[in-house]
């Protein structure tokens, strides 16, 4: 990986892909920067954009948007390299997924583009890539899908768990109240019941 004193490299590399030949590789592509609090941001404008995907609509526009996860591939080009997320990467760290490999790579204040492509060919792009003084992390789609599906399972379990237990906490305190009311009444007509 390549580590560069600014984040204009990143910059220059989509300016560059967009008048190369290697762009009808490109399906879509996103700028990313990410901040001294790990989040993922996209730069305000088109300069920091290629094709409709990534802009929200398409599957790199859910990865960005989401979880900051790579999807093709990464290749960093200023400082800190590689771009965060918008999700918790310090745990995920620890694994060998392609978030995880992201994650370790990506350091605060750096930049980054998010490819997914189309190539018949990894040259043309890693040479790109190398003249620029980048690095390139790939990841086959497929592999980032299942990624993403998993997260979003866990997600979907962690937050049934959440509601599960706020159900339980309510109905606690319904029964509590429930009982004060009785014994309230109790001693208001000083019985006893048992």
């Amino acid at each position: 990986m390549s580590r560069s004193p600014d984040n204009a490299q990143a910059y220059q590399a989509i300016a560059k892909l967009r008048d190369s030949s290697l762009i009808n590789e490109i399906t879509s592509a996103a700028l990313v920067e990410r901040d001294a609090n790990g989040r993922l941001t996209v730069p305000e404008g088109d300069d920091a954009l290629i094709g409709a995907g990534a802009a929200g609509g398409g599957l790199l526009g859910m990865v960005v948007g989401v979880l900051g996860g790579p999807i093709g591939m990464l290749f960093g080009l200023g400082a800190g390299a590689l771009a965060g997320s918008l999700f918790d990467l310090d745990r995920a760290e620890a694994g060998d997924t392609a978030l995880a490999e992201f994650g370790r790579t990506v350091k605060p204040g750096g930049n980054a583009l998010i490819l997914q492509t189309d190539e018949p060919d990894v040259a043309g792009l890693d040479g790109f890539v190398k003249d620029l003084g980048g690095t390139i992390v790939r990841r086959p789609l497929d592999e980032v899908v299942d990624e993403l599906e998993a997260q979003q399972a866990a997600a979907e379990a962690a937050a049934d768990a959440a509601d599960q237990k706020m159900r339980e906490q309510r109905r606690e305190e319904r029964k509590e109240k429930w009982d004060e009311r009785v014994e309230n009444l109790r001693k208001k007509f000083h019985r006893d019941e048992k």
